[in-house]
């Protein structure tokens, strides 16, 4: 079982809030045609971060990352989902055609992405760490 102290948290919250932000923007609509460039190059920054400052626990630091970009972005999603759906007509329709529960499927997306963004965080700092072992 994972002791979660053994985490560095001051590196989890420093770049954890990358989601709160990409909620807000998200709301705002501020970045509908440049969202995933701005997830891949914070993607890639906070790898090459990680890279540098962890030692140990790396994976379970990834992904508690990953899983706070996905929540916090879904979560603010969901508490100004008409604001989100006006901002975002294209998905936010698409949401509301696909199911009753817009808030849970946005949830659930979310943390899901969360996930996939901490393994996705996790993949270049073993590579370059396979290469540093090469060389």
């Amino acid at each position: 079982m994972m002791n979660f102290t053994k985490l560095n948290q001051k590196i989890i919250l420093k770049t954890g809030v990358f989601g709160i932000f990409m909620g807000l923007a998200t709301v705002l609509g501020w970045c509908q045609e440049y969202e995933l460039a701005i997830w891949i190059f914070m993607g890639i920054a906070t790898s090459i971060y990680l890279n540098s400052q962890l030692k140990e626990f790396i994976f379970t630091h990834c992904i508690v990352v990953g899983m706070t970009w996905g929540f916090d972005c879904s979560l603010i999603q969901t508490i100004f989902i008409d604001t989100y759906i006006s901002n975002n007509p294209i998905i936010g329709y698409e949401i509301l055609d696909i199911t009753k529960y817009p808030r849970i499927l946005i949830i659930t997306i979310g943390t899901t992405s969360g996930l996939l963004s901490g393994i996705a965080l996790y993949l270049p700092i073993i590579l370059l760490r396979i290469i540093k072992e090469i060389d």
